[in-house]
């Protein structure tokens, strides 16, 4: 009897770890502010994309109703994280997806990574560092413009003052949504990357994978694609493998 009290009670306390992680009984979400078709900042107020409607899911299944959740660009100081990967205690992932370049539309000199030698490109540095790894530090200094979100090279690229945007296909798809049109996805893949969720919260991991697995399960995972990463949707056909942050 005291072997399955002993049970029970760590079960109540890994529940009560995530219900009680946000103050108040409230969860803050942190979330990429400008990256376009994982998170939007709508006119007026709130907040919408790919990310977003992953993390309500989860809110949801976690038991927290949506007056309950709240959203900050302010990573620390988030009860989860969603986007993350290669971080300690990441469930998931939620999305596998790779590195893309986004051209003007009439630019057909620009079609894989090599192509952009001489050319002016922008990305933040992360995004930017498989790039620079390739085509190296002189090229850096010369063609590189750094920025600190993807969203800050897209008027650089209407206006013709850079040749491409090096960022994850999901947010140049949310680019080039915000410019009808005017621009085009190379569809070539730099590197690779596992989108997953943060707990910050201990035994946290298991809750938030088991809320992503009914996610994949039930088809909301496959709506949420088809809704804001509609282009992509036929690289996104199944959900990925949990486990693999």
């Amino acid at each position: 009897m005291r072997r399955v009290a002993a049970l029970l009670l760590g079960l109540s306390m890994t529940v009560a770890s995530l219900t009680a992680c946000g103050k108040g009984g409230d969860l803050v979400i942190g979330v990429r502010v400008g990256y376009p078709g994982l998170v939007l900042r709508l006119p007026g107020g709130g907040y919408t994309g790919f990310d977003v409607t992953v993390a309500q899911y989860v809110a949801r299944e976690l038991g927290y109703r949506d007056g309950q959740i709240s959203y900050t660009g302010d990573l620390d100081q988030a009860d989860i994280v969603v986007g993350t990967s290669g971080v300690r205690d990441t469930a998931g992932p939620y999305l596998v997806t790779s590195s893309d370049i986004l051209v003007r539309a009439g630019d057909l000199t620009i079609s894989r990574p090599k192509d952009l030698r001489s050319k002016r490109v922008c990305g933040t540095r992360a995004d930017t560092a498989p790039l620079v790894g390739r085509l190296g530090t002189a090229w850096k200094a010369a063609f590189l413009a750094e920025a600190n979100v993807p969203a800050a090279c897209a008027p650089l690229l209407a206006k013709g003052r850079i040749d491409a945007i090096v960022a994850d296909a999901p947010v140049l798809v949310g680019l080039d949504a915000q410019y009808p049109g005017r621009f085009r996805l190379c569809g070539a893949s730099i590197a690779v990357h596992r989108y997953g969720i943060e707990a910050r919260s201990e035994g946290a991991r298991e809750e938030i994978d088991a809320a992503l697995r009914r996610m994949f399960d039930d088809g909301a995972w496959n709506r949420a694609v088809i809704r804001h990463l509609g282009v992509l949707a036929a690289r996104y056909t199944a959900p990925p493998a949990l486990g693999m942050t």
